[in-house]
């Protein structure tokens, strides 16, 4: 009886079944990482919890009319404003106890016009959350908060 000679045909099968196998281990390995890179930017960016407390950090801003008209005119001639030191607020006191009960490490408000010189005294993280806001184009004012635990929020201020 004659042998026939198989190496070839058994060889093209094996690179065709590995190709096919790092096609799909390839195709994996990038939909995990999308996933997990919007689990992480849902986990960090805009819960739930920090909507709801700078929901309440901007009703404290509207309601203090003497500082929301101060940051309006200010944000004239500013891209941004820093409230984290209550400055700009009738009663600094309760503003400071506000921010340290919601846990505020940094507070802005802008005009929506950020470049990279304007977040040069902020961390990359913020930085990376900044970039990730979309912004409508027709909205005047952003609230944009760091939080205590490594969070972000932001609301616009209308």
């Amino acid at each position: 009886m004659k042998k026939n000679n198989d190496k070839g045909f058994v060889l093209a099968e094996t690179l065709i079944v590995t190709a096919f196998v790092a096609g799909v281990l390839i195709f994996i390995f990038i939909e995990f990482t999308a996933i997990s890179r919007n689990y992480e930017e849902s986990y960090n960016y805009n819960t739930v919890e920090n909507l709801y407390s700078l929901n309440n950090i901007k009703e404290y801003i509207i309601s203090d009319y003497e500082a929301f008209s101060n940051i309006k005119e200010n944000l004239n001639s500013q891209k941004s404003i820093n409230l984290t030191d209550c400055v700009l607020f009738t009663n600094k006191d309760y503003c400071s106890k506000l921010f340290e009960l919601e846990q505020i490490k940094n507070i802005i408000i802008t005009n929506n016009y950020f470049d990279s010189n304007d977040l040069s005294e902020y961390d990359t993280d913020f930085y990376k959350f900044m970039k990730s806001i979309n912004s409508s184009g027709n909205e005047n004012y952003r609230i944009i908060t760091s939080f205590k635990d490594g969070t972000y929020a932001t609301l616009r201020l209308d």
